[in-house]
Order: structure tokens, then C-alpha cells, then sequence
């Protein structure tokens, strides 16, 4: 069997071409798209993945939780090893790790064996370093070989989103994807003849930026608030230390937050301010191992901003009932410059497509941070003659490379 795996940096999404079409997997009961994550037991060794290695975590299971395990591989991260239990893992091993278990769930979901994968990628892994991007396909290739796949092909994610889309035919399309995953957004200009049968990509291009960078925004200079980050110390008159805060907003690196270093910081703050019962709550959520399910409540703040034009973020501890009140235009006043520069790549992609914003006819978005306001605003709003897709924007990447290795097999 051939599938097409759209691994992502938040989620993970399975699709294969069948006798009824082309078919998401269940890799979870009522779910499609699972959080790419992976749990390493301490004591037992044995890892889990998706919201099973998250449900172990927060159960207070001792291990290692590792989420955003794909933004290592366009960055020099990926030659080095991380601590899990008493041993060194290599992350290459822990992105082979996730995929193995993955591939086997959608052999056992399916009745057959993965023979053949096409895999999405980002346009660019990491836009400042060529090398980096170059090794990351080769090393992900080697990683699904080392999971069991004999044959892997590549393909754009954002060219795999305007696949999976069921133009009207009778005419011509210039298609404009906006794919926005957790670690990269990427942008393509997709021409397709009026028969639906020819497919032509006019230019692509990338960054690595995206929606964990609004995560970071918001975490950093809103919600840190609650736990000190930007208070004067009151016994030196110092201001906290932001290292520990700007580890906390960071997916890739909350694991950090549990070392001696980042605890000896915290107790020093405490020392220094010890009515600060933000502080306190800081203490408390590292000593208690709570970062990811701050993150995840980080995350599910910025969803619920896309909807409503307030959210309040609550945390509790034995001595103190914390909310902070986040504004819809206090997040996007944070993100503008990350959406700004985004836009300008979506620019770029035009001018190396060669096509006017008013020759676009329709425009894929892709990723649930194509969901917030400024977003949709930003990078679909001068396209003024184009129909936006009512496309499946959380599954669009897994279906178009199963139909893409549907239609090149």
C-alpha cells in the first residue's frame, strides 16, 4: 500500500488512495490528525505517540515528552542527542521512533503493509541555511527507510494541498496556497488546465516561521505575566530573568525548564521576591512538570482567538487563583511582525511565479493558524478577483499526496 504522510510539526495526518477514493486514516478513535508527539517511560523504556504519549504526561507518569520533534530536522539540532531516562538518544531516532509507530498503526488500522510512502515537505526546512535545508529531506528519507518504507518520494506540502482540492473544470486556475504549519510556512502558485489533468507549479517559496511563533508571542509577552516574567524583583530591584520564561515558550524546549540550572534561577527569584506569588506559581508549574499542559493551554488560548475576540487564561495553584484576560488585538498586535514577514514571501512567490495578485482565481489555505483574523486578512486579502477554498485545511496536505502518488505510481 501507498500513503502519504503529511508529518507535521504540531500533528500528523495519514491519507491513502482506495477503491472509495481517497481516505484519511483514524490513527486515533474519531480523529484523523494526531499531536506529533512521543513519550519515553522512564522506568519501562517502551514510547508512546499522538495524544497517548500527551495522556501519559500529564498523568505525572515519569518520562520524557518530546512535541515539535520535525522542527529539529532544518536546524544543526538534529546531529545531537537528547537526555531520556538514563540514555542518549539521538533526535534522528526519536523522528524514526515516531514514524515507525505511525506507519504500524495505519498497517493495522488498514489490513496492509506501507510498501511505498510519499512524503510532504516543507519548501524549506530552514530558509537561512541551504545546507541545513538540503540534509533535512535526506536525513527524514533515511529516517522512514529506518521505519520499515522501501521506496520514499517528496513532495512540496503547499503543491499537495491544491491537489487535494476538487476544482470545477471548464476553466483555467491559478491557485495560491497559504500553508502555515507549526514550524514553516510555505506558499505556491499552482496552475491547472481547464480538464483538471494538467498541474504545473509556477513558483513556491518558504520561512521558517509559523504558528508555534505565535504560540511563543503570546506565551512570552502575555501569559508569562501571570508567573513573573517582567516583574522587578522586590528585594534587589532587579527585573526577573527572562530565560526561564523564554524557555516556557518554547515547544522545542521545555524539557530545559527541569534543570538544575533553570530550578537554581527560580529559587534565586524567589529568594529575591518572596511575595511574588506569580514567582510561586512558577515554581509550582516547574516543580509539578506542568510546561506542556501550559503550552497546550497557550495553544488552545490562540485557537479560541480566531473565534471570539477575548479568552481568558487560568491557572491554579494550593495558594493562589491566577486568569489573565488576552485581547484578540493584543495577539495580533504580537504577531504582526511574524504575519508581516510571511507576507512578504507570499510576495516573493508571486514575483517568481510571474502573476499578478488579480490573476490568482482561487486561494487553498492550509493549517489552523490560516484560521486568525489577521492571517486571513494579511495573506488573502489582495487577491481580489479569487474564491477561497472551502477546502479541508487539517487534512488537505495527507490527501493531495495520496492523490499525487495515486496519479505518478
Amino acid at each position: 500500500m501507498q500513503i502519504g504522510i503529511d508529518f507535521g510539526t504540531s500533528n500528523t495526518s495519514i491519507a491513502f488512495c482506495g477503491p472509495d477514493g481517497t481516505t484519511l486514516i483514524a490513527l486515533e478513535p474519531e480523529t484523523t490528525s494526531i499531536p506529533t508527539a512521543v513519550f519515553y517511560g522512564s522506568e519501562s523504556g517502551e514510547y508512546a505517540i499522538g495524544s497517548q504519549a500527551v495522556a501519559a504526561y500529564e498523568s505525572g507518569e515519569d518520562g520524557r515528552l518530546m512535541r515539535s520533534i520535525k522542527s529539529v530536522l532544518g536546524s544543526s539540532l538534529i546531529d545531537e542527542t537528547t537526555e531520556v531516562g538514563r540514555r542518549r538518544l539521538p533526535f534522528r531516532d526519536v523522528i524514526a521512533h515516531f514514524l515507525r509507530r505511525v506507519i504500524a498503526d495505519a498497517e493495522a488500522l488498514t489490513g496492509q503493509r506501507v510498501d511505498s510512502v510519499i512524503q510532504g515537505r516543507p519548501v524549506s526546512f530552514n530558509d537561512k541555511h541551504a545546507d541545513l535545508d538540503r540534509r533535512a529531506q535526506t536525513i527524514l528519507e533515511a529516517c522512514l527507510h529506518e521505519a520499515g518504507v522501501a521506496r520514499v518520494a517528496f513532495l512540496d506540502e503547499p503543491v499537495a494541498a491544491a491537489r487535494s482540492v476538487a476544482f470545477p473544470s471548464g476553466r483555467e486556475k491559478l491557485i495560491f496556497v497559504v500553508d502555515i504549519g507549526g514550524g514553516t510556512s510555505d506558499f505556491s502558485v499552482v496552475r491547472i488546465s481547464p480538464d483538471n489533468s494538467g498541474f504545473d507549479v509556477l513558483g513556491s517559496a518558504g520561512l521558517y516561521v509559523g504558528g508555534n511563533d505565535f504560540d511563543h508571542q503570546l506565551s512570552f509577552f502575555e501569559l508569562s505575566r501571570l508567573f513573573g516574567n517582567w516583574e522587578t524583583l522586590e528585594l534587589n530591584n532587579l527585573p526577573a530573568p527572562s530565560t526561564p520564561y523564554a524557555t516556557l515558550s518554547d515547544w522545542k524546549s521545555l524539557n530545559k525548564l527541569y534543570t538544575r540550572d533553570i530550578r537554581k534561577q527560580i529559587s534565586w527569584m524567589i529568594l529575591n521576591s518572596p511575595n511574588s506569588k506569580a514567582i510561586r506559581a512558577f515554581d509550582h508549574l516547574v516543580h509539578n512538570h506542568e510546561a506542556h499542559t501550559y503550552a497546550k493551554r497557550t495553544e488552545q488560548i490562540k485557537i479560541g482567538l480566531s473565534d471570539t475576540q477575548q479568552q481568558t487564561f487560568v491557572y491554579d495553584t494550593p495558594e493562589a487563583h491566577l486568569e489573565r484576560l488576552v485581547e484578540r488585538q493584543t495577539f495580533e498586535e504580537l504577531i504582526d511582525s511574524a504575519v508581516t514577514r510571511m507576507d512578504a514571501v507570499a510576495v516573493d512567490c508571486l514575483a517568481r511565479a510571474g502573476v499578478a495578485p488579480d490573476q490568482i482565481t482561487d486561494i487553498v489555505m492550509v493549517g489552523g493558524s490560516t484560521f486568525i483574523p489577521l492571517v486571513q486578512e494579511r495573506l488573502a486579502g489582495r487577491f481580489s478577483n479569487a474564491a477561497l477554498s472551502a477546502n479541508d485545511r487539517f487534512g488537505a496536505v495527507a490527501k493531495g499526496l495520496a492523490l499525487h502518488g495515486a496519479a505518478t505510481r
